[in-house]
This record gives C-alpha cells, structure tokens and sequence, in this order.
C-alpha cells in the first residue's frame, strides 16, 4: 500500500575520524526513498561536522557547573549533582563535609583581597586533587566548600576519609613569600542515617560545622558525635 512508501527519516551524531587523525563530532541526517511496492531503493543523507556546536555546548555546560575562582563545581551543581545520587542511590553510604576556612575576614582585612582569593584557588585546586574523580567537591559559599563522597562502605571508611582532611589542613599553606597557613572547621554528617535528601544532609553537616567551630575551630566534628572516636587525631597546632 502507499502507506509502506512514506519515507524513513532520521539522524545519527557519532565521533568520526577526521584528516589528521583526531576524532570530530558529525551527525548525518538519513532519509530513504521507496518505490511503488514499498521497497527502500536507495537511502539519501547529508553529513553535517558539529564538533564545534558540541564543543561549545560541553563547555557552556562546564561553565553553567564551575565556580569561576576555584574551578570547582559552584552551589548550583554540587546540590543537583548530590541530590540526584541520594535519588539514585537511596540506601548506599556517603558522606557530607562542610568546610569552612577560619577567620576568613582576617585572612582578608590582614593581607588584601588579592591574597584572599589566591588562598580560595589554591584550597579549591588542592581539595579537588585529593578526592576521586567520582566524589563532588563544590566551593558552596564565600570560604565554604562541600565535599561529597559517594559509597563509602562502613565506619571506618568514613572516619578515615575524614581524617584525611584534617591531614590535609596540617600542611595546607599558601603565599609565595610569606607563607600562610590557613586551618578550616569541618562538619560532616552520613547519608542516610542524618538526612535522606539534600536539604537535610545539608542541615546536619551544618549543624556539625558550627559544632566544630563552638569547640574551638581548627578540627573536625560529625552531626553524631562519633567523631568523638578521632579526638587524637584533631591538629594539636
């Protein structure tokens, strides 16, 4: 019937190799042509190189995502990026930490704006170089960073990949010339167990920072208190 006539429309994109040897973006639109009892003679398409419009669309995704000081992923991004895990994976393990450099004001009026922002570089680059590339490091406020670790198996993982940044805190300094060292408080709180979504993991790391900062600062605690268990590890400076 004419019905089996009516042409087969589509489109591909694919990476194809191009003159030169790197690998481009193309996408093809195909359509066929059918003859009267409804078989395909032949099929017709254009190849069109959208390397450059796909480029540009992963970077304008990059920039929408990063926080432009730090290179990290900005508010907006970490709580979309977490949230769709926590949906995703409702009942596996994972870790919220909040970090927040100490006295940041002093940091500023002391020693200018300019040093600053180079102490917020220099944590973004090292904090996002001492996670996995899985794991979600976002700077989410002035001189606060969150850090989310995905599927952490039991307690003494997590402990452990907590100490690991008051370790990192231990050595961390900035300035070519005069060299700073910055300390930070870390609250941390453990999905699901503290909060089974975003806003409430959020709420609970919170509510472990301001712990940490009303003990004194410098040091970690956790929305449970089992960080009770990593006292003689807290920096002793």
């Amino acid at each position: 019937g004419k019905a089996s006539q009516v042409p087969v429309r589509g489109e591909l994109e694919y990476l194809s190799r191009v003159s030169g040897g790197e690998f481009q973006w193309h996408k093809t639109y195909y359509s066929s042509i059918a003859g009267k009892d409804g078989k395909v003679l032949s099929v017709l398409g254009r190849i069109h190189n959208i390397h450059e419009l796909k480029t540009e669309a992963q970077q304008m995704i990059h920039r929408v995502e990063t926080d432009f000081l730090t290179g990290l992923y900005n508010k907006g991004a970490v709580m979309e990026k977490i949230a769709k895990w926590m949906k995703e994976n409702p009942t596996r393990e994972a870790h919220m930490i909040m970090v927040d450099l100490d006295d940041f004001k002093n940091i500023n009026d002391g020693y200018g704006h300019a040093f600053g922002d180079e102490v917020l570089r220099e944590l973004g680059r090292d904090l996002g170089s001492n996670f996995r590339v899985t794991d979600v490091v976002g700077r989410t406020g002035g001189d606060e960073f969150t850090i989310f670790l995905k599927n952490l198996k039991d307690d003494p993982t997590t402990i452990r990949e907590s100490r690991k940044l008051i370790n990192f805190f231990r050595s961390f300094q900035v300035g070519e010339y005069v060299k700073y060292s910055a300390t930070a408080s870390i609250g941390a709180a453990v999905f699901p167990e503290d909060g089974k979504d975003f806003e409430s993991m959020y709420k609970a790391a919170d509510q472990a920072l301001y712990k940490a900062k009303k003990r004194g600062k410098n040091q970690l605690a956790f929305y449970d208190d089992r960080d009770r268990k990593t006292e003689n590890v807290q920096s002793d400076h």
